[in-house]
C-alpha cells in the first residue's frame, strides 16, 4: 500500500517557498505554513522525496525496502535520501544482524517534538543575528 502523505508538498507550494533576489523582505514575512512540510521544506532544505521519507518514518522503525514501497519509490532513491536525512539529523539508524550472519539498517524518524525544538532553536538563532546586524553601526559608504 502507497503512503499518501496528508503534508505533501504540490508544485506551486514548491515555487513559493523559494526566494529570489527579486523578493521583498515584506514576501518573506507574509509567507504562511499550512502544513508541517511547508516548514520542513523551509527550515531544512528538504525536498519532496526526502519529506515522504521523514514522515514515512514517523509510524516507527523501517528498513529501505518498507520505506520504498510505502513511499512508492525504489529502493535506491530511497537508499540516496537516507544519508541526506540523518546528515540533517532528522533521522536516526541502527545496525541488525540476521541470524545466519551480516546485518542490516533499520531507520527511525527523530521524534516531531525534536523536529520543532531544533526549528525554534534556529529561528532563534536567525532572530538574534538579524536583530545584531539590524542594531550594529553600520558603514559609511565611500564617498
Amino acid at each position: 500500500m502507497l503512503l499518501h502523505n496528508p503534508y505533501e508538498l504540490t508544485t506551486p507550494k514548491l515555487m513559493r517557498l523559494k526566494m529570489s533576489t527579486r523578493d521583498s523582505l515584506a514576501n518573506l514575512f507574509s509567507k504562511g505554513f499550512e502544513n508541517p512540510s511547508d516548514l520542513l521544506c523551509c527550515a531544512f532544505g528538504l525536498r519532496s522525496t526526502e519529506i515522504d521519507t521523514y514522515f514515512a518514518l514517523i509510524s516507527g522503525p523501517k528498513t529501505v525496502k518498507e520505506i520504498a514501497s510505502r513511499i512508492g519509490r525504489d529502493r535506491s532513491t530511497v537508499q540516496r535520501v537516507l544519508p541526506k536525512l540523518k546528515k540533517k539529523g532528522l533521522i536516526e539508524s541502527e545496525e541488525r544482524t540476521f541470524d545466519r550472519g551480516g546485518y542490516y539498517l533499520v531507520y527511525r524518524a527523530i521524534s516531531t517534538e525534536e523536529v520543532r525544538e531544533e526549528i525554534l532553536a534556529k529561528l532563534e538563532h536567525w532572530y538574534e543575528e538579524t536583530r545584531r546586524f539590524l542594531l550594529d553601526p553600520w558603514p559609511e559608504p565611500l564617498s
